[in-house]
């Protein structure tokens, strides 16, 4: 395999004659910077807020035509010199092409909660979806409960997903991931209870994991769904996938048999939290990957102390540096080149060398969350792998 930090293995840049850390690239992202303070500024917050007053059919369908209709010309146009690799489908190459100018572009807060809130777009919720919103606990427990198992399932037989959302802990809903948890656990035959925590910076990663928790002990002990962890599998995608973690763990200390979960599905985890200790992944990935761009990294990880909840949590708060043995059985998804491949392979290590009943799956030359893009033929084969691990653990 190509080695995936090296930047003359891979076509970096849609091909174009640019280093990563030349000077017009450089140049690049300085007049993307200019251009981004302006649109800010002037255009942003009016053209958001539009996009957000239509109805989530309207922008899927906007979305889904427009996507259609740029893939057709990619493919009988530039097919897939774009890729990062002629291995890649030439909707990956369309993807690569339509992404790679967020790059240049300054990431901000505003944007990352709206981008993350679109994923809704792409898997709208069902017009006749059974949901119920959920806020117990005087408020300490909040998300929304869908009910799509077929059939009429008892206490004893109902089969839950717990699903946490991701983006970086500083962004990311449950109202943006309703649709997508839909189709996961339509796949399962089995309901899903999206957890609501609090993000960052306005919170800390303790925050959220105690806001997880919360809703996890309600699930099992008050919610009425289910009779034990063993009927619930809890996912988590990107940060959502060390919330999950550091879940598991946390029930594997108690050894309380009633709390112990199915399964765990962890979707391109972010693990590791140790900003002056990175895994090269992390920091060189960024270079091609699609979702954790070069803008993104800039934006997150100096905001890594304030996330911790200060500089000595570093490694408290990272769920890689905590034991993982008596944890549920795990399945790990990753690219082999996005950001947190190496953490991800780390964590799998780990899990086997603690007697953990671990999958990794993994495909190559991929971005960050590569299995959620559904125009994608790669990111099937991802998601299948991961409902037939869970209903295997069932």
């Amino acid at each position: 395999m190509p080695n995936p930090y090296s930047e003359k293995a891979l076509n970096l840049n849609l091909g174009l004659p640019l280093s990563s850390n030349g000077l017009a690239f450089k140049a690049f992202r300085f007049f993307g910077w200019f251009g981004s303070t302006i649109f800010r500024f002037t255009l942003e917050k009016p053209l958001f807020l539009t996009w957000k007053s239509l109805p989530v059919s309207l922008r899927s369908f906007i979305s889904f035509k427009s996507w259609s209709v740029w893939l057709y010309i990619h493919k009988n146009t530039l097919g897939k010199s774009t890729a990062l690799h002629p291995s890649l489908s030439h909707e990956y190459a369309a993807l690569t092409t339509v992404m790679w100018a967020a790059r240049l572009f300054p990431m901000t807060l505003s944007r990352m909660r709206f981008g993350l809130n679109q994923i809704e777009c792409n898997f709208p919720p069902h017009p006749h979806l059974k949901k119920s919103t959920i806020n117990a606990s005087n408020g300490a427990v909040r998300g929304v409960y869908i009910s799509s198992q077929s059939g009429s399932p008892s206490v004893e037989t109902r089969r839950v997903l717990f699903w946490l959302f991701g983006g970086a802990f500083l962004s990311g809903d449950v109202s943006g991931n309703v649709g997508l948890a839909e189709s996961v656990a339509l796949a399962a035959d089995c309901d899903v209870f999206l957890a609501d925590y609090r993000i960052c910076p306005e919170n800390t990663i303790f925050d959220a994991s105690e806001d997880v928790r919360a809703c996890y002990e309600w699930l099992i002990n008050e919610s009425g769904k289910v009779a034990s962890g063993s009927q619930v599998s809890v996912l988590g995608i990107s940060s959502g996938g060390g919330l999950a973690l550091r879940l598991c763990q946390q029930i594997a200390a108690t050894k309380d048999p009633k709390l112990q979960l199915a399964s765990s599905i962890l979707l391109c985890p972010w693990v590791h939290y140790d900003w002056e200790n990175l895994f090269p992944s992390l920091k060189e990935n960024v270079v091609h990957d699609l979702i954790v761009t070069q803008a993104v990294y800039d934006y997150v990880v100096p905001l890594a102390e304030t996330m911790a909840g200060g500089a000595e949590n570093r490694l408290k708060v990272s769920p890689l540096s905590d034991p993982c043995t008596g944890i549920c059985p795990t399945f790990i998804l990753a690219s082999t080149h996005e950001v947190t491949y190496d953490e991800d392979l780390a964590l799998y290590e780990k899990c086997k060398a603690e007697g953990v009943d671990v999958q990794f799956f993994t495909k190559e030359y991929l971005c960050h969350v590569f299995c959620l893009i559904p125009h994608l033929p790669e990111s099937k084969e991802g998601m299948k792998a991961a409902v037939d691990f869970m209903k295997a653990k069932w």
